[in-house]
């Protein structure tokens, strides 16, 4: 018997996708792309490769649309993740903040996971790093206008999200 709770979608109907919340901390802004084909404002983000980890397909994504590098940032967020010997958990980790899921041409089920990182926006993207069916012009928010800036509602909640978790220091409202 099915249960609504459960769900099974095999290798061909899901892709895997990892993004960045890239923070210049100091500078206040958030890193986005410019869709030029749509004017759509979006995270950077990207599938990931046959054996790549989460945590570098998210950054190797980042800098491939942006020319920007970004490491990720260790925040204090609850996780159900646990430590190898399953007690405690450091105050600060780099798990992902935020798991999406999406819709894509013809019914694949897009999975993205989403993670805080810190960028300095006051270096200059570096170039060609785009694939050639990429046409995506890097773009600096500032922390309080991103939101009136992302095109879509989720990329809106997760950067909120991360920019208040690294404001407050703790795990952040996701509302």
């Amino acid at each position: 018997m099915a249960s609504a709770a459960r769900s099974l979608f095999f290798s061909d109907q899901f892709a895997i996708s990892c993004g960045t919340v890239s923070l210049d901390i100091k500078k206040v802004k958030v890193l986005l792309i410019l869709w030029r084909k749509t004017g759509e404002y979006m995270l950077p983000k990207g599938r990931k490769d046959l054996g790549e980890p989460l945590e570098r397909t998210a950054l190797r994504e980042t800098f491939e649309e942006t020319g920007v590098q970004a490491q990720l940032f260790p925040v204090d967020i609850a996780s159900l993740a646990t430590t190898a010997n399953g007690k405690g958990r450091p105050k600060a980790i780099t798990e992902p903040i935020a798991v999406s899921q999406r819709r894509a041409s013809g019914g694949v089920l897009k999975i993205i996971f989403w993670y805080v990182a810190i960028a300095d926006s006051t270096t200059p993207p570096e170039e060609g790093t785009q694939q050639e069916n990429e046409d995506y012009e890097t773009v600096w928010a500032d922390f309080e206008d991103v939101s009136s800036v992302l095109s879509h509602e989720d990329d809106r909640r997760i950067t909120r999200a991360a920019i208040e978790v690294v404001r407050e220091g703790a795990t952040p409202a996701c509302k």
